[in-house]
């Protein structure tokens, strides 16, 4: 599903100019626009053939969870895993059933994941919350990260609040405020209606006596000091930073200690720093697990040729800096240096696409960086940074 089908009627001009990190947005649709993503049917799949327990799988009622000891097999008898007697009556007594990280189970909801993440670069998990009586399943509360809520099946209402605290973290040092005022937004969501709320924005929601189904989509863009963290991290190249501070000599000493770090972390947050955070930033991001079997164990290390079929593993994107005369990446707890002839055609490498090495060979200019090229694939499919898959 492509997102300016999830945000219809909003364009993505509009939604990313007035509510992206900004406000609530509403979006109606028809009562079917979310039912091929997850249905009923599908769920009990995924209860019955996946082994989930908590955290994967909780019980929420009025706030409070529901011990797992009720709907979980204990493990003196043997491996845990849910008990469908105990499941069926906590959500009879208007328990609200959470499925975290449902992508993982779905194709289609990992689909849904990749179009979030191409186009926010951010990273991206979805929940699924399942309701059938009157009871909520938390009380009024706010998210550290954004949410898009699409409703599947049955209808919801909910009271969406302004936040209290702008811009509040999960581990803040000040907590927000519970709203008193009046709710910005009160109303029922009907199937095939989505909905935006910012991180911060307090909301509340209430099953209506029916099956209701919806997901929540999470997306945890870049903050600042997400960004703060990223330039102290690569100071460690620096020997000022490593050393010791002169806790025992007088303030002359750490004045000039002072100055020296200020001018490091000043020449740090350059004009191309955060250009620089946000593209390792993007490249890293959650990737989705891509499984080639009974081939992949032959193909992972055949041969690099044109016909060759090549995507990251590990990798959002490749996350290529400048290093002197050549670039640079980190992955799999690694650092590699690339030559920079080379950047064309591996900055082109994608976890969700799959590209030719014949395809990538075209945006270099000489037959030695081709030939260069496919000895770099090899050596990066021998670590595992990227996947090969059998070619034409």
């Amino acid at each position: 599903m492509e997102f300016d089908q999830i945000i219809a009627p909003l364009s993505r001009e509009k939604f990313l100019r007035d509510h992206w990190g900004k406000s609530f947005a509403r979006m109606q649709g028809p009562a079917d626009r979310f039912a091929h993503l997850f249905n009923w049917d599908d769920l009990n799949a995924v209860l019955e053939q996946h082994r989930l327990v908590p955290p994967r799988v909780k019980l929420f009622k009025d706030g409070q969870p529901i011990d797992p000891t009720r709907y979980v097999t204990p493990p003196h008898l043997g491996t845990p895993r849910l008990d469908s007697g105990g499941l069926a009556v906590c959500l009879a007594e208007g328990a609200t059933l959470i499925l975290n990280d449902a992508q993982e189970v779905s194709p289609k909801l990992r689909e849904l994941m990749q179009a979030f993440q191409e186009t926010l670069h951010t990273d991206t998990f979805t929940n699924l919350y399942a309701a059938w009586h009157s009871q909520k399943a938390f009380d009024m509360h706010w998210d550290p990260q954004d949410s898009v809520i699409l409703q599947v099946s049955g209808k919801k209402r909910w009271k969406v609040y302004k936040p209290t605290r702008l811009h509040p973290l999960e581990d803040d040092i000040e907590k927000p405020i519970q709203p008193t005022g009046e709710p910005v937004w009160e109303g029922v969501m009907k199937e095939g209606d989505a909905i935006y709320i910012p991180r911060g924005w307090w909301h509340v929601v209430f099953p209506l006596n029916e099956p209701s189904l919806h997901l929540t989509v999470s997306l945890t863009p870049p903050k600042g000091i997400d960004f703060l963290g990223w330039a102290v991290s690569k100071l460690r190249r620096e020997a000022q930073v490593r050393a010791d501070l002169p806790a025992l000599k007088g303030g002359e000493a750490q004045t000039a200690q002072l100055k020296a770090l200020r001018g490091l972390l000043d020449e740090m947050l350059s004009d191309g720093a955060m250009t620089e955070f946000l593209a390792q930033w993007d490249a890293n991001i959650g990737h989705s697990p891509h499984i080639n079997l009974p081939h992949a164990p032959y193909e992972q290390f055949a041969e690099i040729v044109d016909g060759s079929r090549v995507r990251l593993a590990t990798l959002h994107r490749l996350p290529l800096t400048p290093y002197g005369e050549n670039f640079e990446f980190r992955a799999i707890g690694k650092l590699w240096t690339v030559p920079r002839a080379l950047v064309p055609a591996l900055s082109q490498l994608h976890n969700a696409q799959v590209h030719g090495v014949a395809e990538l060979s075209a945006a270099l200019e000489t037959d030695a960086e081709k030939s260069d090229l496919k000895k770099s694939l090899a050596v990066l499919a021998r670590a595992g940074v990227v996947l090969v898959e059998k070619g034409t």
